[in-house]
């Protein structure tokens, strides 16, 4: 590598080694989070002294002037003194610049692949700093990917393009993280355009409608298939445990006899592959049969006769409390996809048991829209399909390709052990995911706000982390444990961080960088959400509004009158 395309703008100061250095910096042309590089001389090996360049990474930059010591400062302050008004010079500031050594290439050499460092670099060495064209071509040349995809640009230089690698990212696990409004799902839309072109398959699970705007915008994919999908899924005799979790959880908490002839009633009736709330309905059904029989003269106890009537009563209401709030999440389900009905065609998810292919198939992206759910069923929707798809990549002859699922909030679906009060379904899922996915080539990227909040078991087993801003010092903790590749100096920037600005570590990339995203604007989903309320409450029309509940509440019994049906 040619030095003509390196501008000095610096020197080394002090003691240094071999992990960093500290420079006085010249100008303000290098920023924090900036590539500079400085040449020293090693041994090679073969008893020879070899020149290299040094690359670093800026970690920090401290201004001081030693004619301004905190004591005359602070009392020139206090006496209301102005620099003008004294003969001390104000132009002895010096910048001093923490500097973390990233690796060295040989000058001579025409590969740009970074190499451990062995001798530390020499006091009073000139500080140099390299061209965008340089610090891209170290980037992309040391990536050393099959499959680079694009994410944003250098945070240091927006001219400096940053690509990740695809492999190591949809086969190895990805933590996204921040705060609310930080950007992180400006983050994850762009991973998502860019695996695209790749035609990776990807399924999400939407929490709240965030990657609506690829369905609409499908023309931006011509070569890709988006499926929106609603939930329906049927259940079998091996998800009886999470049937069990749901009765006792959304119903009324049941005593041990209670649970004892719960269980009785799922070993009865016949798993046939039905959705949840005809499964459950089928349950009414018998044990209101059983009561019946209980409580018929002519049947005296022939029915059960270890059984009380009063268990069998309380087990049948705590399942029709249970089949009455799933029905009101799908109604509240349907009323949303209702509300956009204008805009986006929402498909029944198929059956992942016998048709695997129509959710996961090369170059399509399955989005299932969950809105409207709470936690519990929720968790039990999300892993009763990720446990099916695992099961058809396990088997011998696959019926799926490789495939990435998006787990969007994290910290609700996979919380921490002291938070998993409901013994939720996901966090067991999605530990097998974490544990065992990369043997059958399926990856799993967890986005949440609340990193803390994270089961800690499923978070370790993530090699790659894009940390948007953060301010609670807890998850900025969670984030420098769960993640070997950050230093202290990446997690101390995590609050500071503006929207779609992120640090990304790991496998992704061979040291961690601060990123700016690409944002892609056009995928945006803007029938959903309005933040500017202020607007939104100017333009009410009380009288349209109503006029509009009315035309809803039409549309919406038909589409109910249908779902009815179609569960019975």
């Amino acid at each position: 590598m040619k030095n003509k395309t390196f501008e000095n703008i610096g020197i080394v100061l002090g003691e240094t080694h071999i992990n960093g250095y500290d420079f006085m910096l010249r100008s303000f042309k290098a920023k924090k989070n900036d590539m500079v590089t400085t040449e020293t001389s090693i041994p090679d090996g073969n008893g020879r002294v070899i020149k290299v360049n040094v690359w670093g990474k800026i970690a920090s930059i401290n201004c001081s002037n030693g004619w301004f010591p905190r004591q005359v400062a602070q009392e020139m302050a206090l006496q209301k003194i102005n620099i003008e008004d004294t003969p001390l010079p104000d132009s002895q500031n010096e910048l001093i610049c923490k500097v973390n050594i990233l690796g060295y290439t040989n000058k001579n050499s025409e590969s740009q692949k970074l190499l451990p460092m062995v001798y530390p670099v020499k006091p009073a060495s000139s500080v140099s700093y390299p061209s965008s064209a340089d610090v891209e071509k170290l980037l992309v040349s040391d990536l050393n990917s099959k499959h680079p995809i694009h994410i944003g640009t250098l945070l240091a230089r927006d001219n400096v393009n940053i690509n990740i690698d695809a492999d190591n990212l949809v086969s190895r696990h990805v933590l996204t993280t921040g705060m609310s409004g930080s950007g992180k799902t400006v983050g994850v839309r762009r991973i998502i355009a860019e695996l695209m072109k790749l035609y990776f398959p990807m399924l999400v699970y939407d929490m709240h409608g965030d990657y609506l705007g690829f369905v609409k915008k499908q023309n931006l994919f011509p070569n890709n298939k988006i499926k929106l999908f609603y939930p329906s899924l049927s259940v079998k005799a091996e998800d009886k445990e999470i049937i069990y979790t749901l009765i006792n959880k959304l119903g009324k908490p049941l005593t041990e006899p209670q649970n004892d002839y719960l269980n009785t009633l799922l070993n009865k009736v016949k798993f046939d592959e039905s959705s949840i709330i005809k499964f459950l309905n089928s349950l009414i059904s018998f044990s209101k049969g059983l009561l019946d029989s209980k409580n018929s003269k002519s049947s005296g106890s022939s029915s059960m006769p270890h059984i009380k009537p009063a268990t069998m009563f309380v087990v049948n209401r705590s399942l029709n409390q249970v089949v009455k709030k799933l029905v009101n999440m799908e109604n509240t389900n349907a009323r949303h996809r209702q509300r956009m009905s204008k805009y986006y065609d929402f498909e029944k998810l198929p059956d992942a048991n016998t048709e695997p292919e129509k959710i996961i198939s090369k170059g399509q992206l399955s989005i299932l829209y969950l809105r409207g759910y709470e936690t519990l069923p929720a968790s039990a929707i999300v892993s009763i399909l990720s446990e099916t798809l695992f099961k058809h990549r396990q088997e011998v002859e696959q019926q799926i390709p490789p495939f990435l699922s998006i787990l969007e909030e994290g910290h609700t679906l996979i919380p921490s052990r002291s938070e998993n009060k409901d013994n939720l379904p996901t966090v067991d899922t999605f530990r097998k995911f974490a544990a065992e996915g990369r043997k059958f080539s399926t990856g799993i990227m967890i986005v949440s706000q609340r990193p803390s909040r994270l089961d800690e078991t499923i978070a370790s087993q993530c090699n790659s982390h894009f940390s948007f801003r953060k301010k609670n010092q807890k998850d900025q903790r969670f984030v420098r444990e769960t993640s070997e590749h950050y230093d202290a100096e990446d997690v101390n920037q995590l609050p500071s961080l503006a929207n779609g600005q992120s640090i990304v570590g790991g496998q992704v990339l061979n040291f961690p960088l601060a990123v700016q995203f690409k944002f892609d604007d056009n995928l945006l989903n803007d029938e959903i959400g309005d933040e500017d309320f202020i607007t939104a409450v100017e333009n009410w029309d009380d009288k349209e509004s109503v006029k509009q509940r009315k035309k809803f509440a039409k549309d919406f019994s038909n589409i109910s009158s249908i779902d009815r049906r179609r569960a019975n």
